[in-house]
């Protein structure tokens, strides 16, 4: 007994010791924060490292990206870069698990509806028809060397599952340096890890999907106990075309926005690339499909902030932990 005292004591020391650390800045167009806890290293250059490293290759922002140039037809050699590879494979899951409701060949399209000035033009039933050609993961060839194209005008579009994915390259760097209490958010796509001071829970809030709230008001406030977390909701990001505000989540079938009663769709998953495209997923869905697809899959919880003939309502399934 007095040997099981003093590693007990030893642990608890050894835990007292670590300091609150933090890094932030800017990455992928947005604003970035890692919370950790360790004996007072500054990780701020390695987390910047990691996050340029990912850019070269995911980065659809940036022209000389390995996915620009792949989306441009300008890769020679067949080596991938992992990190692109392991994206793919996440979303071609993602596409199948969903029926085709998540899909990332959507880009040719998003340019025809989120980058044309819709003063000078009008929606094209012709146009969209043509660019579905070329739209489809089935498109995608996958062979020994990585990820191919079966037609040169298919292009990829990661933004819905790549920042959640860069959250998780960032928590497993943490990982491998032996942090195992963080947070780590971009661009609002979280995950946790362990817990704060005096093992309290990480705490996060989902904002109330209104346009306009730059206060930031919360529907809801989580604990995050060793998940990750992801929202999408087209109620900050829409196109106004003739009058009508158009969201920025595609139906891939259709190519057209996807016409929903969700207004936010928060996913909870065990890692933050996943919960990234499924709470896109869950947008493209509408509520009942994406209830249905959360509740036959046990890895999954989400927060579904919908609206029918009787106004506004949130759902959520019962392993989310709200906080008091």
């Amino acid at each position: 007994m007095r040997n099981v005292i003093i590693v007990l004591l030893l642990v608890l020391s050894a835990c007292s010791s670590k300091v609150k650390m933090q890094a932030g800045g800017f990455a992928q167009g947005t604003t970035y924060s890692v919370v950790y806890y360790n004996e007072g290293v500054d990780l701020q250059y390695q987390v910047d490292s990691l996050l340029l490293a990912f850019d070269r290759v995911l980065s659809t922002y940036q022209e000389t990206s390995y996915i620009s140039k792949w989306n441009r037809n300008e890769v020679a050699v067949p080596d991938q870069p992992d990190m692109f590879k392991e994206v793919i494979s996440s979303a071609i899951l993602v596409n199948e698990v969903t029926a085709g409701a998540f899909d990332i060949t959507v880009a040719p399209l998003m340019s025809f509806w989120f980058e044309r000035d819709w003063q000078t033009h009008s929606i094209d039933s012709a146009a969209v028809d043509s660019i579905l050609q070329f739209v489809g993961m089935k498109r995608i060839i996958k062979n020994d060397s990585g990820y191919w194209k079966e037609t040169p005008n298919l292009a990829l579009d990661v933004n819905a599952i790549a920042q959640g994915y860069s959250v998780d390259v960032v928590c497993r760097y943490l990982e491998s340096q032996g942090i195992f209490n963080y947070l780590v958010e971009i661009g609002g796509e979280i995950r946790a890890s362990g817990t704060k001071e005096n093992s309290e829970s990480w705490k996060v809030g989902i904002d109330q999907p209104e346009e306009g709230n730059v206060d930031r008001e919360l529907a809801l406030s989580i604990e995050l106990n060793n998940r990750a977390m992801a929202t999408s909701g087209n109620y900050r990001k829409f196109v106004e075309i003739d009058g009508k505000k158009y969201g920025h989540t595609l139906n891939a079938v259709s190519g057209y926005p996807a016409t929903t009663d969700v207004l936010s769709a928060t996913v909870f998953a065990p890692n933050c690339m996943l919960a990234d495209a499924y709470a896109t997923a869950c947008m493209a869905l509408g509520f009942e499909k994406a209830k249905e697809l959360i509740d036959n899959d046990d890895t999954l919880d989400a927060v579904l902030i919908y609206t029918n003939d009787e106004g506004i309502h949130t759902w959520q399934s019962v392993n989310v932990s709200v906080a008091h």
